[in-house]
């Protein structure tokens, strides 16, 4: 006969986690109600609670976020299966076993919030591999913040029957994606230079991956941050539109601050130009999202500012440039009149003489001085037309 505390239904067993011999523990098996919002306590019955039972929170049609106690160390099979409003989950890496099929077919969960103590990813590796939908982790470490998201994938196969073979496909980056986490750690450079192959194969969350990471820039290269900016930058139109769209869509436990998050970094990072903004705005205003149609035109106006003073400081150096290569002593008069050309000597100076029997090629077209003209100039030393100027 299960015991019962609160909302919850437990029951008292050996605690095999526990080397003392007269250890016991508390096994949740369930609730007596439906809950949007759970919150496993620590002990139940003065029992510290080590493990989830098989099924326990299976079927529960009303459940939306669950939180697991630090003092946990085993969930078992199908214990949160078919929840379909399920989006976030919340525990600690204190749990070494994380059976098959705990999150499978529930199909809004986005989010799992993990907590590294003791640098132990084994149950994130196994949820991962529980899995091929879309998951974000939201890793609190401890000496920092992260969030990785990983793409989903299509695993599937074809029997060829003729020749007597089962061929097997992976279809999406998702796979690729979740081979940087080991039992000890994360392949943090790994996980960046994946991001190639999710460009073309999810653009959605290619956008998101590249915010999350300059959000949380968590062992983050600055080549990677480059590349991750520069696509953000691109694409600014889409990826717009698309954290507008989140903004008005996502009504998940989290979503709607993630995207918001998103696009203020796109306005402070100045990555918002003024031909990449109109269709967010238009798409903003249609649904009367005026906070969002601030921070658009907030990023613009600030991406404009910066624009201008660099344009202003390139017209500066440009003039100063002007400046130093101008020289007032070099005077080109009149070429039908009386015309003065610079005439280097011998000693590298250059001066100015009179010649009136100088023919431009703009006074006169084309036409060529006569032979003595050209002999009497170079006997003079040589002369330099308009074109070298």
């Amino acid at each position: 006969m299960p015991l019962r505390e609160g909302v919850f239904l437990y029951e008292k067993e050996k605690d095999l986690y526990d080397k003392s011999a007269d250890a016991f523990c508390a096994v949740v098996t369930g609730t007596v109600q439906e809950r949007r919002f759970l919150e496993v306590p620590e002990t139940l019955g003065g029992l510290p609670v080590r493990k989830i039972a098989p099924h326990a929170f299976s079927d529960k049609k009303s459940l939306k976020v669950i939180s697991f106690p630090q003092s946990l160390r085993a969930v078992g099979a199908f214990a949160l299966h078919k929840c379909p409003q399920l989006q976030e989950i919340s525990l600690h890496d204190g749990i070494l076993d994380f059976h098959n099929g705990v999150v499978r077919q529930d199909s809004r969960l986005r989010r799992i919030r993990l907590t590294i103590h003791d640098h132990n990813y084994t149950v994130m590796r196994d949820i991962l591999s529980d899995t091929d939908a879309r998951l974000c982790f939201c890793l609190q470490l401890p000496d920092g913040e992260a969030r990785l998201l990983f793409p989903g994938y299509d695993y599937s196969f074809n029997e060829n029957t003729m020749a007597r073979t089962i061929q097997f496909s992976i279809l999406g980056s998702g796979m690729f994606y979740r081979e940087c986490v080991r039992r000890k750690g994360i392949g943090w450079r790994e996980y960046d230079r994946l991001f190639a192959r999710v460009i073309p194969d999810d653009s959605h969350a290619a956008a998101e991956i590249a915010a999350d990471r300059l959000l949380y820039p968590y062992d983050l290269s600055p080549v990677h941050a480059s590349a991750y900016e520069e696509y953000l930058s691109r694409h600014a139109g889409e990826v717009l539109l698309q954290f507008t769209d989140d903004i008005a869509a996502d009504h998940t436990a989290g979503g709607e601050e993630d995207a918001y998050r998103r696009l203020r970094l796109m306005a402070d990072r100045g990555l918002i130009r003024e031909e990449t903004a109109d269709p967010a705005l238009r798409a903003a205003a249609a649904r009367h999202m005026t906070e969002v149609c601030g921070i658009i035109m907030a990023g613009r106006e600030a991406t404009f500012k910066d624009l201008r003073s660099v344009r202003k400081d390139d017209r500066l150096m440009l003039e100063e440039e002007d400046e130093t290569f101008w020289n007032p002593d070099r005077e080109i008069r009149d070429v039908e009149t009386e015309e003065k050309r610079p005439v280097r000597e011998e000693g590298g100076e250059s001066t100015c003489r009179k010649d009136s029997g100088y023919k431009s090629d703009i006074s006169n077209k084309g036409e060529k001085s006569n032979k003595n003209d050209i002999n009497d100039k170079s006997d003079k030393g040589p002369v330099f037309s308009l074109d070298d100027w």
